[in-house]
C-alpha cells in the first residue's frame, strides 16, 4: 500500500512535494483554451441573434440576445488562467482579446438599445452598428447574402431609419446577413376580392424565424433538394429554365421531431423568395364557398408576388384522400387546390413552390402526391447527426462531456429523434439541480457540477424514443414505393 502510495507522489510530485510534471500543466492549459473557446462559441451564437433581431427592429429580441452575450463574454474573460505552458497561454491571451473586443462592441450597442428602449432620441447618423463575429471561413455565399447582392430593394420598400446601418461603420468581417424585405403593400389582383387578398397576406412569414441551415444536422438530401428548388433558382435564374426548371412541389414526410418544420423555417429565413405559411384556419371559413376562394386568392397572391414559397405544415390533414362519405365543403376545396396548382388556370413560367410537411404521407390524396413531385424522407437521425446534434445542445463548459461519454451516449440513443435527443438532455441537465435540494437557492452557478454520462443514463429511464419500429416499418414501405430516394 505504501509503495502505491510512494509511487503516486513519485509521478505526481516529482518526489519533492511539488508539481513537478509539465504533461498536466499542459493537460490544464488545453483544458482552459477549450473552457474560452466554449465561451466564445455561445457568444457568438448570442449575437448572431441579436444581430438579426436588431436589423429586423426588434429591440426586446435584441436586447434580452445582447445582454445573454454580454454576460458569456465577461465570464470568458474572467475565466482563472494559470497556463504553464508558453504556447498555450499565448492563446489563452488571444482568445480573452478577442472576447474582450467583443464584450466592448456588445457593450457599445446594448447601451444605444437601452436607450431606444426608454425613447431617449439617438442620433442615428452617429450610431454603431450591430456587433457581429466575424463569419466562418469557407462558408458557401448561397442564401439570402447572395440574392441582396444580384437584386435591388423594391422602391415600394419604406425606409428603416431605426435600423440603418452607415457604411462607415461596417463591423469586422464583411457585411452582415440582409434581412427579409419588409413586405410592401398590399397587391391588386385582378378578380379576386381585395379583402380576400388582405387575409391571405397575413399569412406572409416577414420575420425571420432565425433559423439557418447550419442550425440542422443531417438531413442533406432534404436540403440539397431545398436548395436547387428555391435558393439557387433565385440566384442563377438564366441556368434554372427549360429542363432544369426546378419542381414546383415538395413533400416532407417521416417521423414526427427531426427537423421538417425546421427545414421550412430555413427556406424562410436563407432565401429571397415570399414564404407564405398556410395551415388549415387559413383557408376555412364558415361561409360557403369561401374556402375555394381563399385558395384562389393565395396562388394568385403568391403569383403576383413571386418568387414564393407556400408552405403547408400537416398537409394530410387538408389534403387527405378523397371519398364518398366527406364533406362537400372540403372536397370542393381540395378540388380548387388541385386546379390552381397544376390545373388549366396555372401558369407554367410561375416561380411558385408549394412545400408539405407530413407525418402520414399514406393518407394523401394519389393526386396531391402526383403533383408534389419531390418526395423526400426524413428520417431519424443516424449516428452522425446525433453526434452533431449532442454536441450543439451540449456546448459550454456546464454541459461539456468527454470524448468516450459523447461517444457512448451517441450508441445509446439509437432510435431517438431530435425532439427526443433534446428532451433527453433537458432531462439529464436537471439532474445535478435535483441533487442540491434547498440548497439552489443559494449556490452559485460556478459551483454546478458538469454532466456526466450517469446522468443521461437516469433520464433515459424518463425519456424514451417516441417512435415504434413499427412506425418506421410503415415509413421505409411508403419510401421505397413513392420516395425520392
Amino acid at each position: 500500500m505504501w509503495k502505491l502510495v510512494e509511487a503516486f507522489q513519485a509521478a505526481v510530485l516529482g518526489g519533492k512535494g511539488e508539481m513537478a510534471s509539465p504533461v498536466l500543466g499542459n493537460v490544464d492549459g488545453e483544458r482552459v483554451v477549450g473552457k474560452l473557446k466554449g465561451y466564445f462559441g455561445l457568444g457568438k451564437g448570442e449575437i448572431d441573434k441579436a444581430v438579426r433581431a436588431d436589423e429586423w427592429g426588434l429591440v426586446e429580441d435584441a436586447l434580452l440576445h445582447y445582454r445573454n452575450a454580454n454576460r458569456i463574454l465577461s465570464e470568458g474573460v474572467a475565466l482563472p488562467a494559470m497556463v504553464e505552458s508558453s504556447r498555450l497561454a499565448d492563446e489563452v491571451k488571444q482568445w480573452k482579446q478577442k472576447m474582450a473586443k467583443w464584450k466592448g462592441k456588445v457593450a457599445e450597442r446594448l447601451q444605444i438599445l437601452e436607450k431606444r428602449a426608454r425613447g431617449e432620441r439617438i442620433d442615428t447618423s452617429s450610431e454603431p452598428a450591430p456587433a457581429k463575429p466575424k463569419p466562418a471561413v469557407g462558408r458557401p455565399a448561397v442564401g439570402r447574402s447572395a440574392v441582396a447582392r444580384t437584386q435591388s430593394v423594391p422602391p415600394s420598400q419604406p425606409e428603416r431609419k431605426d435600423i440603418r446601418r452607415p457604411q462607415s461603420a461596417a463591423p469586422v468581417g464583411g457585411a452582415v446577413r440582409n434581412s427579409r424585405p419588409t413586405t410592401p403593400k398590399s397587391v391588386a389582383v385582378p378578380g379576386v376580392d381585395p379583402k380576400l387578398v388582405e387575409l391571405i397576406e397575413n399569412e406572409i412569414v416577414d420575420r425571420s424565424p432565425s433559423i439557418k441551415w447550419d442550425d440542422i444536422a443531417g438531413q442533406a438530401k432534404a436540403k440539397q433538394a431545398l436548395l436547387e428548388m428555391v435558393i439557387l433558382p433565385s440566384v442563377r435564374s438564366d441556368i434554372f429554365q427549360g429542363l432544369r426548371k426546378p419542381a414546383k412541389g415538395l413533400l416532407l414526410y417521416g417521423p414526427p421531431g427531426n427537423g421538417k418544420t425546421m427545414l421550412a423555417k430555413a427556406v424562410a429565413s436563407e432565401s429571397a423568395a415570399t414564404f407564405f405559411s398556410i395551415s388549415a384556419s387559413s383557408l376555412t371559413s364558415k361561409w360557403v364557398g369561401e374556402g375555394e376562394k381563399l385558395v384562389k386568392a393565395l396562388f394568385a397572391v403568391a403569383g403576383a408576388r413571386q418568387p414564393s414559397v407556400i408552405f403547408i405544415d400537416e398537409i394530410d390533414s387538408m389534403m387527405s384522400a378523397r371519398s364518398a362519405n366527406e364533406n362537400e365543403a372540403s372536397r370542393r376545396l381540395k378540388t380548387e387546390f388541385l386546379v390552381q396548382f397544376d390545373g388549366v388556370m396555372s401558369n407554367e413560367n410561375d416561380r411558385v413552390i408549394v412545400m408539405g410537411a407530413t407525418n402520414r404521407p399514406e393518407e394523401l390524396d394519389s393526386a396531391v402526391r402526383r403533383r408534389l413531385v419531390k418526395r423526400i424522407y426524413v428520417p431519424l437521425p443516424d449516428a452522425e447527426a446525433r453526434r452533431a446534434l449532442l454536441k450543439n445542445l451540449l456546448k459550454g463548459d456546464d454541459y461539456a462531456l468527454q470524448g468516450s461519454d459523447l461517444e457512448r451516449l451517441v450508441r445509446e440513443t439509437d432510435g431517438y429523434s431530435g425532439s427526443d435527443l433534446k428532451a433527453l438532455c433537458q432531462e439529464a441537465a436537471m439532474l445535478p439541480i435535483r441533487e442540491l435540494g434547498g440548497l439552489v437557492s443559494t449556490i452559485k452557478k460556478s459551483e454546478l457540477r458538469p454532466l456526466r454520462f450517469s446522468d443521461f443514463k437516469a433520464a433515459m429511464k424518463e425519456i424514451r424514443p417516441s417512435v415504434s419500429r413499427s412506425q418506421l416499418q410503415s415509413f421505409e414501405q411508403w419510401n421505397q414505393e413513392f420516395g425520392s430516394s
